[in-house]
């Protein structure tokens, strides 16, 4: 007998599979990106960059990574809202973000992995005339990823947060990992609007929302994985009713 799985089974499970495999591999890309300079040690961190032949292929994993991510989220949205329950505005808003996150990620990424690596490289190999030219240039678009930064972490502010009350409001999941993930976006607000002054650093806020980010992604994994089960079980055993219009 062909046993069917229930779209919200089918999409939680990828869920399940994609938040912390985006975690995981965020957390591994970073764990290899050069950070031994003081990033606002522009000549050091510049020269570091450029001796650093990874870099592109770094960047492109957290890129990777993030997509897997956003992947996740997207299959969070139809595993809560499946047509036969109808859609949250929360949860609406929630995959609207995503796309915008996604979008202003990508942009990031091809700024700080590919465009700003090309102008090191340049700026390390020009002759000395040419040297502050390169040099200010390089700075440009770091000034653009300090933007992209600043952009990028609202957004995903926003995103879990609205993911998260739709959580927390919802019935799908249990409710409490819904509040992690508001309390996640609040914190990459508020460090995205610091970036917008201060640059790039590590602050507090910041270590915050990528602690609660990745509890929240493996609890979320753990709860969406089983109760699929169960519900189609459930479901499965439960009588059928009359049907009212």
């Amino acid at each position: 007998m062909e046993t069917r799985v229930e779209p919200r089974t089918f999409w939680g499970r990828i869920a399940a599979i994609a938040l912390p495999l985006g975690v995981i591999m965020l957390v591994a890309a970073t764990a290899v990106h050069p950070s031994r300079e003081d990033v606002m040690n522009h000549t050091a961190v510049f020269r570091e960059y450029a001796q650093t032949d990874a870099w592109i292929g770094i960047h492109f994993t957290q890129w990777l990574a993030s997509l897997v991510f956003f992947g996740g989220l997207v299959a969070l949205y139809f595993a809560m809202t499946p047509k036969r329950e109808g859609t949250t505005a929360l949860a609406r808003f929630g995959l609207a973000a995503v796309v915008l996150t996604a979008a202003a990620i990508t942009m990031l990424q091809a700024v700080d992995g590919v465009a700003l690596k090309w102008a090191v490289d340049a700026w390390a190999d020009a002759p000395a005339e040419q040297e502050s030219s390169a040099f200010s240039a390089a700075m440009g678009l770091r000034w653009t990823e300090y933007a992209l930064q600043s952009y990028s972490n609202i957004l995903l502010g926003l995103t879990l947060i609205f993911f998260g009350l739709a959580i927390a409001f919802g019935a799908a999941y249990s409710r409490w990992p819904g509040w992690l993930a508001a309390a996640s976006g609040v914190a990459w607000i508020i460090h995205g609007l610091m970036v917008s002054y201060v640059g790039l650093f590590d602050s507090a806020p910041r270590l915050v929302a990528l602690v609660l980010l990745a509890v929240w992604a493996f609890v979320m994994a753990v709860q969406m994985w089983p109760s699929g089960r169960r519900g189609h079980a459930a479901r499965t055993a439960a009588p059928a009713g009359p049907v009212t219009a």
